[in-house]
């Protein structure tokens, strides 16, 4: 315990000091995107991509998520059966590089020199058994950090030994990269990945890309189940915190999940990173969004309503009924009702104790531990 609590207090002064930091002059007014949400201390997987970006990370504090580099990125994960839950994501700068325009940009030398000493502590603290590097900018990086002379397009998807772990090249999961490594090509060096990281034995909590991607199409069938009973229309808000209310019912009823769906505190509670807009059409079909005064309103279209019963669910009748009893009690509460009542939960009061407690900015912590579907 003493030397769990030794690498947190490590971790979170150096966050600190990222957070105060403006060496880069154009870095100023981005995000400084390093926290705990970024993933477990002891995560046996380190991930190191480029810099956050404009409409991802650089916005939602969460790295490689919001944009289509994250929502690549966690698609590829999800299908070799990696969990958010058990790696830690950083990048090699950790702000966001703007052009002239406002546009993503790639990082200057000056700028990758800048923010190498956060990454070398980040690895020292850490200290995974594996680091996999997603392009060129997060190679280079890693090579200033202690020289390992590999090339992205000689070394990628190799295993090296560097810094007394192993060292994985990887395309970065960008739209622009694709175009040199395919997304079928970079689904093969996760897998890579995945079976170098089962031969460390170092993913105790590792489960298979079937069930992985059960757990989330079983966080689709309860969005869609609580977007049935609400014809008239539900906001995003309220959907993240039924969703959250049917986890904690599972939880306190079985001691299992309902899904497998990484669940963060933000500025209004419990956020399902898989629950993001532009991954909510995959996760329910003919869901329908609408703007109201600024407030966005999801709705699933009358069709999709008719034809639901028909669907095949994911869901046991079990679990159907203890969503419905969740709708029952909470399914016509206003947003600031649920949201009082989802701060009142076990979990989000004991992440506040702790934040009370050791001043510790917990915005992005993982709220729900993970636990494993049923059969697992």
């Amino acid at each position: 315990m003493t030397e769990k609590k030794d690498k947190e207090a490590k971790f979170l002064d150096l966050v600190g000091r990222v957070q105060r930091c403006t060496k880069c002059p154009r870095m100023e007014g981005s995000a400084r995107v390093l926290g705990l949400g970024c993933g477990p201390l002891d995560a046996p997987l380190l991930f190191v991509g480029e810099a956050p970006g404009r409409l991802g990370a650089d916005g939602s504090h969460l790295p490689f998520h919001g944009d289509k580099s994250g929502h690549n990125f966690e698609k590829l994960i999800e299908q070799v059966g990696i969990s958010r839950y058990d790696v830690f994501v950083t990048n090699a700068v950790l702000c966001n590089p703007k052009d002239e325009r406002g546009n993503n940009a790639t990082p200057t030398g000056s700028e990758i020199e800048n923010c190498v000493p956060f990454l070398r502590e980040t690895i020292e603290i850490l200290d995974p058994s594996m680091v996999v590097t997603l392009g060129a900018v997060a190679l280079k990086s890693c090579g200033i950090v202690q020289t390992h002379g590999i090339s992205l397009k000689e070394g990628v998807r190799s295993n090296n030994r560097w810094m007394n772990r192993a060292l994985i090249p990887v395309y970065h999961p960008g739209q622009r990269a694709m175009v040199h490594r395919s997304f079928a090509n970079q689904l093969s060096d996760y897998q890579f990945i995945a079976e170098t990281l089962r031969r460390l034995n170092q993913s105790p909590r590792r489960v298979t890309s079937k069930k992985r991607r059960s757990g989330s199409e079983k966080l689709g069938d309860v969005a869609r189940q609580i977007l049935e009973s609400h014809p008239e229309g539900l906001s995003y808000f309220a959907l993240h915190k039924l969703c959250f209310l049917a986890e904690v019912a599972c939880l306190e009823t079985s001691g299992k999940r309902l899904t497998n769906s990484y669940v963060v505190r933000q500025k209004d509670g419990p956020y399902f990173v898989d629950l993001h807009p532009a991954k909510l059409p995959t996760l329910v079909p003919g869901i329908q969004f609408r703007n109201n005064s600024g407030k966005l309103s999801l709705h699933l279209s009358s069709q999709m309503q008719l034809l639901s019963p028909a669907t095949k669910m994911n869901l046991s009748d079990q679990e159907r009924v203890m969503v419905e009893r969740v709708l029952i009690k909470y399914g016509s509460w206003r947003d600031a009702e649920l949201k009082r009542v989802v701060y009142l939960s076990k979990y989000m009061r004991a992440l506040l104790r702790r934040e009370r407690k050791t001043g510790e900015n917990l915005y992005n912590a993982a709220v729900l531990p993970f636990a494993s579907l049923d059969g697992e």
